[in-house]
C-alpha cells in the first residue's frame, strides 16, 4: 500500500508540468499580489523583445530548449527558473535587471517543463548536470566569456549544485535566489507546514517518511535519487563567487536555507535579505537597494 501511495505521489510531485505564466492568472490573493504590477510589467517587456531558441541534448539524451535575448554584449546572464513555473515568470524581474545593465539573457527551460523534454522534474539532481552541458555549449560553441548564473528556487538549487564542478573562467559569479538545500528536507518541511497545529506538524512528517522512501525507490527507477546531493556540500567546494538573496517572509523555502548555504560557501559571498519578500519575490521587493548591492558585488568580477 505504501509503495502504491508513494508511486502516485511521486508522479504528482515529480511529473512534468508547467504552470501558466503569471501574467495569464489572477495574482490577487497570491503571495505575488503586492508586486503584480512589477511582475506583469517585466513579463510584458520580455514578450515584446526579439529572441531566438537554443537547443542541446541533456542528460539521457532529452532535448532541452532555452530562449536567448541577444543584445550583442560580451556579458551574459544564464537563468534557471523555479519548479513548474513558466520560464520567464519568476525570472522576469531579474531578467530586466540584467537587460538594463547590458547583459545578454539566456532563459533555460528546465527538463520536465513545456519547451523541453523529460518525463520528470528531478529537483536539481539531473538539472544541474544539464546546466553543465549548457555551459559547455555556451562557452565552446558560442564563445561566451563573461557569464553570471542566476537561479531561483529550484533553479537556485540547480546553480548551487553545479557550482562545485565549474572552474573559474567564463562563469564569473552566481546569484542564488531563495534556494533550498536538498529535496528530502524540503518535501518534509512542506508536509509539516500543512499541519494545523503543533501535534499535526509532528505527526505529518512521521507518516510521510515511509512514503518519502517509497518515492525515492521510484526516482531511482527513473534515473535519479531524491536523497542525493546537498547544496552545502557543493558550495563548500566552489570557487565561484556567490550572491545569495532570500525573502524574510518566505513560507515555501525558509530563510534558514539560504543562511545555511551562505555559511557553507567557500568562495567570496554576500547575503541579501529582502524584509518583505515572500517566495520568488526578492527582485520585485528589493528594488534599488538590492540592485545597488548586486551591482557592487558583480562589479568585482565582471
Amino acid at each position: 500500500m505504501c509503495l502504491l501511495i508513494s508511486q502516485s505521489l511521486f508522479r504528482k510531485v515529480f511529473g512534468r508540468k508547467t504552470d501558466p505564466p503569471l501574467d495569464e492568472v489572477e495574482l490577487v490573493g497570491t503571495h505575488y499580489e503586492k508586486w503584480r504590477d512589477i511582475i506583469n510589467g517585466s513579463i510584458a517587456r520580455l514578450r515584446g523583445l526579439e529572441w531566438k531558441q537554443l537547443h542541446i541534448k541533456g542528460c539521457g539524451g532529452v532535448k532541452l530548449t532555452a530562449m536567448m535575448y541577444d543584445v550583442g554584449s560580451d556579458k551574459t546572464a544564464v537563468m534557471c527558473h523555479g519548479y513548474r513555473t513558466h520560464y520567464f515568470c519568476n525570472t522576469a524581474v531579474a531578467a530586466g535587471y540584467f537587460l538594463d545593465r547590458g547583459y545578454n539573457v539566456v532563459l533555460i527551460i528546465s527538463r520536465g517543463h513545456d519547451g523541453s523534454e523529460g518525463e520528470y522534474i528531478t529537483f536539481g539532481e539531473l538539472e544541474f548536470k544539464d546546466l553543465l552541458l549548457w555551459l559547455d555549449m555556451l562557452e565552446k560553441k558560442m564563445k561566451m566569456e563573461k557569464i553570471v548564473l542566476y537561479g531561483i528556487s529550484l533553479g537556485s538549487n540547480t546553480v548551487m549544485r553545479a557550482s562545485e564542478f565549474i572552474k573559474p573562467g567564463a562563469v564569473r559569479a552566481i546569484v542564488a535566489d531563495c534556494g533550498f538545500m536538498n529535496t528530502r528536507e524540503t518535501l518534509t518541511k512542506q508536509v509539516a507546514n500543512r499541519g494545523k497545529n503543533f501535534v499535526t506538524r509532528i505527526i505529518y512528517p512521521l507518516v510521510f517518511v515511509p512514503i518519502l522512501y517509497g518515492m525515492r525507490v521510484h526516482g531511482k527507477k527513473n534515473g535519479f535519487d531524491i536523497f542525493s546531493g546537498d547544496t552545502r556540500v557543493s558550495l563548500s567546494k566552489t570557487r565561484i563567487p556567490v550572491f545569495f538573496l532570500h525573502g524574510a517572509k518566505d513560507k515555501v523555502v525558509p530563510l534558514k536555507d539560504s543562511e545555511m548555504n551562505y555559511k557553507a560557501c567557500a568562495s567570496p559571498k554576500e547575503l541579501f535579505i529582502s524584509k518583505e519578500a515572500e517566495h520568488g519575490a526578492c527582485f520585485a521587493d528589493g528594488g534599488a537597494d538590492l540592485a545597488a548591492k548586486l551591482d557592487r558585488f558583480l562589479g568585482k568580477y565582471i
